[in-house]
């Protein structure tokens, strides 16, 4: 099965010129009011997506870009902390390289930049520098050490980009591994050639269908184990009953993707026991 890498390219190209905007926008706004932190989250989320997308499709001079940007709003995220000047300037250049390379970038390949590469080291620094606190001027608190077992992998599968975002960023911050899918067949492939614990794909995306790519998971030698869990904005009797007959382990109405009963679904199926590998029994 084979994927139409430009149309997916096209897609991603004019959904980033929008978060390009917005993140300029916002940025602006945040510049005049570097107090008000309500505007970061904004602004990770588009930088989230933005690197995701370039992940995605191997544009990896934009995904190092978006990604050094958005451990920087994480760090000011996570520590409620104001928007300084240098900061801001660093963001405003990041904007603008990525605004150059998204319509030039190629699948697959990086070119050698050093100002990128100037650029995306000073953005890291921002991202890592230490913070005074309690413990005085300069000290920075010891860190926590690192875990050796990943978090489960979820493949999400949703052609809306806004509800796609909004599901990555929730799913992420409950501490889970996510890759997006806007397309079942795109997802297949994905699921087919990489391996996740779990896949949530909505019903109605658009290509493949929910059923159609768990069926076709079904009957995959290596990937039939994985668990799947079908979001439907509608109730179907017929498409329930259909998910029953192909063991898919659970179907529920789409709503938010941090209710109480998605969320129990998924801590019953991947978490919180270090993640098995799909398939790695076969």
């Amino acid at each position: 099965m084979s994927i139409d890498i430009t149309a997916f390219l096209d897609d991603f190209r004019a959904e980033a010129v929008d978060h390009l905007h917005d993140l300029d926008a916002l940025l602006l706004a945040l510049e005049r009011d570097p107090a008000d932190t309500s505007r970061i989250r904004e602004m990770f989320l588009a930088a989230h997506t933005i690197k995701g997308g370039a992940a995605m499709l191997g544009l990896f001079d934009v995904h190092e870009v978006a990604h050094a940007m958005e451990d920087v709003l994480s760090r000011l995220r996570d520590e409620n902390r104001a928007l300084d000047s240098g900061t801001a300037d660093l963001m405003f250049a990041a904007l603008d390289r990525l605004r150059d390379l998204v319509g030039v970038a190629v699948p697959g390949s990086a070119t050698p930049d050093p100002e990128r590469a100037s650029l995306v080291a000073a953005l890291r620094a921002r991202a890592t520098a230490a913070v005074p606190d309690a413990a005085g001027p300069g000290v920075t608190p010891p860190a926590a050490p690192p875990s050796s077992v990943q978090p489960p992998s979820i493949l999400l599968v949703e052609d809306s980009p806004t509800v796609r975002m909004l599901a990555t960023m929730q799913l992420t911050d409950a501490g889970y591994r996510v890759g997006a899918a806007a397309d079942g067949a795109e997802a297949l492939v994905r699921t087919l050639e990489g391996r996740y614990d779990l896949i949530i794909a909505s019903v109605e995306t658009r290509g493949l269908r929910g059923l159609d790519l768990a069926a076709a998971l079904r009957g995959s030698k290596t990937r039939r184990h994985v668990p799947i869990i079908l979001m439907s904005s509608a109730e179907q009797p017929e498409d329930r009953r259909r998910a029953t007959e192909l063991g898919v382990e659970a179907y529920v109405r789409k709503g938010s993707f941090d209710g109480d009963e998605l969320a129990a679904t998924i801590r019953q199926l991947v978490g919180p026991r270090p993640a098995m590998l799909a398939g790695a029994d076969d």
